[in-house]
């Protein structure tokens, strides 16, 4: 018995030690968008200098790559810990960072050739069909990837946040569309904006999702 204790005793502050801390990520991670966003605006005033600058996708692109870099250097470190994360956990996060990947690429592209930093500019200016392109494809074959795999490692308690915030946000397309859609016939409403809709039902289905998720 003494000795499972002192066994005990030795070995819990080490393991203590070897757990990462969740400091250095979020550090790596608003890091690596600080130097984006520093990156894009130098580039802009060259330009606006009249220099030769290269495309803002490109640099932006080499800073989320050395974010990167950081982020699996910081990993390997600590690799002991997370090698005993279950395959199951790893999918779990590994799903989620590529999905906040997916929207900080898309915010890049669609920021690309543009000197207005604001939503409106980001989420309705003019695209090159490039970046159009490339957005229309990070979006469906990221998602076309992503959900099937979150769905497979979630627990039935997060499923069913998960279903039911889905449901939530059907009811936000097919209750107002209609609606909209005979105003509009009749003049009494501008065109529907498929974005706003899109918006506002990821917002609610965000909500629900955390609320049943945390309550």
């Amino acid at each position: 018995m003494m000795v499972s204790k002192e066994a005990a005793m030795t070995t819990d502050p080490a393991e203590k030690r070897q757990r990462p801390s969740i400091v250095w990520p979020i550090l790596i991670i608003f890091a690596t968008i600080f130097l984006m966003g520093v990156a894009a605006g130098y580039l802009d005033a060259m330009r606006e200098a009249g220099g030769n600058a290269p495309p803002t996708p490109v640099v932006s692109g080499a800073v989320l790559l050395g974010g990167g870099a950081a982020m699996l250097f910081y990993l390997r470190r600590v690799g002991n810990f997370w090698s005993g994360w279950s395959r199951r956990k790893r999918l779990y996060w590994g799903c989620l960072f590529a999905a906040v990947l997916i929207g900080a690429l898309s915010v890049i592209v669609a920021r690309s050739g543009t000197d207005d930093l604001s939503i409106n500019a980001i989420l309705s200016g003019a695209l090159s069909p490039t970046a159009a392109v490339i957005l229309a494809a990070l979006w469906v074959l990221g998602l076309t990837i992503l959900i099937p795999l979150y769905e497979r490692v979630i627990d039935d308690h997060e499923r069913q946040a998960y279903l039911r915030a889905g449901l939530a946000s059907y009811y936000v397309f097919i209750i107002p569309i209609p609606a909209w859609w005979v105003l509009h016939r009749a003049g009494l409403a501008p065109p529907i904006d498929a974005m706003l809709l899109f918006l506002l039902a990821f917002l609610v289905n965000l909500v629900v999702y955390l609320w049943l998720k945390f309550r």
